[in-house]
């Protein structure tokens, strides 16, 4: 597994701590809107902020791009840029819908190279390295074969 993609893992996973942890209290949770439908909480920010300090703990000359804004401007003549959406599917959090999850992503030179998606409600984590496909909880997942879109779910 490529180093950077361990980061990015341990990160999400750090992440997603923060979050099983918030979804226990959601009425406790401090909320703001940024727009109709668009909104930002207490756990947005922690959880980026977790994620921030462990990738530029490892890598600290690269530059992040983060939905809550953690680190703007920061190594911005980095060829490597950690691409950041911190919780999700925010919405469905604080409406106790569990469908949310932790996206990581690096790109180098404008080539995303590594991904990590996790979801910490089911403990799922689905990785991908450019060039080395991807996976399910370390079980390699491949597009389906079907060609017909009614045949599929």
């Amino acid at each position: 597994m490529h180093p950077m993609l361990t980061t990015a893992i341990k990160a999400a996973r750090r992440a997603g701590n923060i979050i099983n942890r918030g979804a226990r209290d959601l009425d406790l949770l401090t909320v703001s809107t940024k727009g109709p439908k668009d909104f930002v909480s207490e756990i947005d920010r922690a959880a980026e902020a977790a994620i921030v300090e462990t990738l530029l703990g490892t890598y600290p000359d690269h530059a992040i791009l983060a939905e809550e804004g953690t680190a703007k401007g920061e190594n911005e003549a980095s060829e490597h840029v950690w691409i950041i959406d911190p919780l999700d599917g925010t919405t469905n959090f604080l409406h106790g819908f569990p469908q949310y999850c932790v996206s990581i992503a690096l790109a180098h030179r404008g080539v995303v190279t590594q991904g990590v998606i996790y979801d910490p409600v089911r403990n799922d984590l689905f990785t991908c390295s450019r060039g080395r496909g991807a996976y399910l909880n370390d079980r390699r997942i491949r597009v389906s074969a079907r060609r017909d879109l009614a045949e599929c779910l």
